[in-house]
């Protein structure tokens, strides 16, 4: 049975449409990002297993570093530290031009999370993922 929660007006969500399996794998080996989180109330975590949302009991286990975060569409922007409006424009601009560098991007098929969680990574730490090693590298320009 899959995971799900009561999401607002009570109506149950998925969990896992929240994150997808890409996604997990992708911010789980973003050491950089994993390196920001600051284990915030309200945060998602993955165990290996599934997703948890940290509460006031915590995540169940004695080491939170045991857990990998999961940032939020709204955490990602948060991680450009700029204007919202202008971070937007530019990660739209970098999905319609400079990702085309990058040829495992496919904005018809990556979720919104992944792309975004991409433009940070190339941003702020020039990095791109690897679909077929599964790791983020160093962007080598020439």
């Amino acid at each position: 049975m899959p995971l799900s929660i009561k999401g607002r007006g009570g109506k149950k969500e998925e969990i896992m449409d929240r994150f997808t399996e890409t996604y997990i794998e992708m911010v789980s080996k973003a050491k950089e990002i994993q390196d920001l989180c600051k284990h915030n109330k309200g945060d998602w975590f993955w165990n290996g297993e599934k997703p948890y949302l940290y509460c006031k009991s915590g995540l169940g286990s004695s080491n939170p570093h045991d857990y990998k975060w999961l940032p939020t569409l709204e955490d990602l922007f948060n991680l450009l530290e700029g204007k919202p409006i202008e971070d937007t424009w530019y990660f739209y601009k970098w999905i319609a031009t400079e990702n085309q560098k990058f040829t495992w991007v496919n904005t018809d098929k990556q979720s919104i999370k992944e792309l975004l969680l991409h433009y940070v990574m190339f941003d702020k730490f020039n990095k791109s993922w690897n679909p077929e090693k599964k790791e983020w590298e160093e962007i080598n320009e020439h």
